[in-house]
């Protein structure tokens, strides 16, 4: 079997998708970034990702970098997750972090037995590249989808000197689903999904505002929230996801003591290596400083 084609098939036994895209394409990406840029009206935050977030410039290796290696990483829809506090039990929302770890490891695994080399990708459009290299299609909500995955899954790419013997590059084309569907933008609590194009208003997106530290802002309606980080309510109703909706963790429990903890936003040192454990599950962790004013929102409006 071509070596191209065996690391797919290994990273779909793991259930993940992957695909070997020619390093030559990483400048036609650029380009096509640079040209998005040119043609839509972007806000301050979405121009700093395009000009001081994305980098292009190939890393200093010992090999000569000939592909990119792009990683769609499963994970579960969402869990349920109770949490106990003042002897009552509450349910609510949270995403499960993709196993990155487990992923990088088969890969690295793979590349030493047949001789190759990966490095890690940094500050690559992954969406981008995924839609453009054929493993994934936008969504109009500005997510993508991978079929028999829907949106469940989490973007890594690495450089590596396998060879890529098949170019799938493409053009961006958004979803054929999103063509008659309104879904997504019918529900979204904040209208930040437009009509007009797939690049959602970040100001508005309740995925956006859950992940940064601060007062939520007064025009976000009370019944938005429902996740501990990030938003889930687009994604519920996509018809992509429909298949996927099975897809859930078994319930997760925080006791009233790791609840407490939580909402007074302690140090991830001051819990237990089980707790540690559920909040790494979680991807807690990566929204920390957001998540006490989160929790505690969550808390004031619960609807059982």
């Amino acid at each position: 079997m071509i070596l191209v084609h065996h690391i797919e098939k290994i990273a779909t036994s793991h259930g993940d998708r992957l695909k070997v895209i020619p390093i030559d394409r990483l400048q036609d990406l650029k380009l096509t970034i640079e040209q998005f840029k040119e043609n839509e009206d972007l806000n301050n935050f979405q121009q700093w990702i395009i000009d001081k977030l994305y980098r292009y410039k190939l890393p200093n290796t010992d090999f000569t970098i000939n592909s990119i290696l792009l990683l769609a990483i499963h994970h579960p829809f969402y869990a349920k997750v109770n949490f106990y506090k003042g002897g009552e039990k509450y349910t609510f929302l949270s995403l499960v972090r993709s196993n990155f770890e487990g992923a990088e490891a088969y890969l690295i695994q793979y590349a030493k037995d047949n001789g190759y080399h990966i490095k890690k990708a940094k500050n690559l459009p992954l969406k981008r590249l995924g839609v453009h290299s054929g493993l994934a299609k936008y969504g109009r909500n500005n997510i993508t989808y991978i079929d028999g995955f829907g949106s469940n899954f989490s973007y890594a790419a690495y450089f590596s000197d396998l060879p890529s013997i098949e170019d799938t590059w493409g053009d961006m084309d958004l979803s054929k689903t999103c063509s008659k569907c309104n879904l997504c933008i019918d529900s979204c609590p904040t209208g930040a999904i437009r009509k007009d194009r797939f690049l959602i208003d970040n100001q508005k997106c309740l995925s956006c505002i859950n992940e940064i530290k601060g007062e939520f802002p007064e025009w976000i309606p009370l019944t938005a929230h429902h996740t501990l980080y990030d938003c889930l309510i687009c994604q519920r109703v996509c018809p992509m996801n429909h298949k996927q909706l099975g897809d859930v963790l078994d319930p997760i429990s925080f006791t009233e003591e790791e609840t407490n903890l939580l909402l007074k936003g302690e140090s991830l040192t001051s819990f237990s290596e089980e707790a540690k454990s559920k909040i790494y599950l979680l991807g807690i962790h990566e929204w920390y400083s957001a998540i006490p004013r989160n929790l505690q929102i969550l808390f004031e409006h619960y609807k059982p």
